[in-house]
């Protein structure tokens, strides 16, 4: 499996379905808590308009990353799960900005 990164999209097995979802969590305290990555659930399907806390995305996938909506994954997932690509630099930064919004920083 390939290592699991910041600003990466893998869609990959939830209960009753598969999901998108991008990797919001730091390298380095990846490194440091091994075994699980912190994500933000992407809306690949709806409708959502983009505001705040949500940050339309193009590529690798077109959707909406729900920065309200974050989520633990154990790797094990990700082995079952699909990488899709990596976001645009310019988009992961709207995302930071989304995160630091709901987060409160």
């Amino acid at each position: 499996m390939r290592p699991l990164r910041r600003g990466q999209v893998w869609t990959i097995p939830t209960v009753g379905r598969e999901r998108t979802f991008m990797i919001v969590q730091n390298d380095s305290v990846a490194a440091l808590h091994p075994g699980a990555a912190l994500c933000a659930l992407v809306d690949t399907i709806g409708d959502r308009r983009e505001s705040l806390v949500t940050v339309r995305i193009t590529s690798p996938v077109e959707g909406v990353v729900l920065a309200p909506d974050l989520y633990t994954s154990r790797h094990h997932r990700f082995e079952q799960g699909r990488y899709l690509g990596d976001v645009d630099p310019e988009e992961m930064e709207r995302v930071d900005v989304a995160l630091r919004a709901v987060l409160g920083l």
